[in-house]
């Protein structure tokens, strides 16, 4: 299994405070990629997990995850508790162009949600877009508003920034 870019191995605190000995691929500690992002620690772990399984499950046919939004710009308050005024969490995973994307992000969604329940957290709060590279690519040309935004502001979890010209 592949760790997490901005990931390293650790013994994380459980979402009851106490220590938890997580896999090698799980952090508390985000490497300076992350360290822009307005996360708290129990998202990061979150965010940790549900990229490895990404990675495992997909191997070579996952491209890129990313982190976007107000999360990725740090706009967001990681503190905030109050579930009309607490963030979502965007995330973009790209695959291969030979993978079915639906299929795999319907089975995906139980996963995600148990990840996020390991850490302690709300599944609500988190959301995963799937795309293939070649849906990416057709964004981009079009000059789509959305991936401009995306472009602009993720923040590289795995994978790559796909900013090539194969991908343009």
């Amino acid at each position: 299994m592949r760790v997490p870019a901005w990931s390293s191995a650790k013994n994380a605190p459980s979402a009851s405070g106490q220590a938890a000995s997580y896999p090698p691929y799980i952090s508390s500690q985000p490497s300076d990629a992350l360290a822009p992002a307005a996360l708290n620690e129990t998202e990061r772990r979150a965010l940790a997990r549900i990229v490895a399984q990404l990675e495992e499950e997909l191997g070579e046919d996952l491209l890129a995850v990313w982190l976007y939004g107000s999360r990725a710009r740090g706009e967001a308050d990681p503190s905030e508790t109050d579930p009309d005024r607490r963030s979502d969490i965007d995330m973009i995973a790209i695959l291969d162009p030979g993978r079915d994307v639906g299929p795999f992000h319907r089975g995906f969604t139980s996963k995600l949600i148990d990840a996020v329940v390991a850490e302690g957290d709300s599944p609500p709060y988190y959301s995963l877009q799937m795309i293939d590279a070649d849906y990416l690519r057709d964004r981009r040309r079009i000059r789509s508003f959305f991936f401009q935004e995306v472009d602009r502001d993720k923040i590289v979890l795995a994978g790559g920034d796909l900013e090539g010209d194969e991908y343009r």
